[in-house]
């Protein structure tokens, strides 16, 4: 299965529309640099919250592209038997104070892990000098413990120029 994935061209299109001059009504000159936040949970036991938090950098908006995901057990695991974890996340963008999503949602719903390709529906522009909080929950039905859980936000950061 794959979702939506966006193109350079339609990135740069994306964020023209956002950074205007106001003088002359034309988009501004824009810097767009390849960049990713990331977010580890260690030991996430069957049933157990976390929350942590993600500083946006203040000298660039971030566009969040997509999510990947890695949940590692205790068992070893290869390219074919990844776990796909049983765990709700429930991301806050402190820029805006809104929800990604009205509650959590299984993070296989929009993140990428190996085959499965889940990028976002329209991207999302980040404010710099914010930051986002992310809240895991594990769900396993059975007693499983993640030994950890990363998180990568996959984007753009954008300078814009007079």
């Amino acid at each position: 299965m794959q979702s939506n994935q966006f193109s350079m061209i339609d990135v740069e299109a994306f964020a023209a529309r956002f950074y205007i001059n106001k003088d002359t009504g034309q988009p501004r000159p824009l810097l767009l640099t390849p960049y990713a936040y990331n977010i580890t949970f260690a030991s996430l036991a069957q049933g157990a919250t976390a929350t942590g938090t993600i500083n946006i950098s203040a000298n660039a908006d971030f566009i969040l592209l997509m999510l990947h995901h890695r949940a590692q057990i205790g068992a070893a695991q290869n390219i074919s038997t990844k776990t796909a974890p049983f765990v709700r996340v429930l991301i806050t963008d402190s820029g805006s104070g809104e929800q990604f999503t009205n509650s959590a949602v299984d993070v296989e719903n929009y993140s990428t892990n190996g085959n499965i390709i889940n990028a976002l529906s329209y991207p999302r522009i980040i404010a710099g000098r914010s930051s986002l909080t992310v809240q895991v929950t594990n769900f396993a039905p059975t007693a499983e413990t993640y030994t950890s859980l990363d998180l990568m936000f996959d984007g753009v950061q954008v300078r814009a120029y007079q």
